[in-house]
């Protein structure tokens, strides 16, 4: 099966919607994978709920930056093809 190139117009819309669709999944998971290592985290040092708030919020800052790279990539593309 051929490769589809980059400016398949075929492939486009599919490209376009796999990458926007990461964007709810990264801004679901990360928070939730930092709250579960923080704690973790917190559970065997007995610090309760430090590390747990500090995982969220490092997990929704990593969700948010992500998103602005992946939006960021997307628009180059858009513009790439106009």
């Amino acid at each position: 099966m051929p490769e589809p190139r980059r400016g398949d117009s075929r492939y486009s819309g599919l490209r376009s919607a796999g990458i926007l669709l990461a964007i709810p999944t990264l801004l679901i998971v990360a928070p939730l994978l930092g709250g579960w290592i923080g704690g973790w985290v917190d559970r065997r040092l007995k610090s309760s709920p430090w590390f747990l708030i500090l995982g969220l919020i490092l997990g929704f800052a990593a969700a948010g930056r992500e998103t602005f790279l992946i939006y960021r990539r997307y628009q180059a593309e858009e513009e790439e093809r106009d």
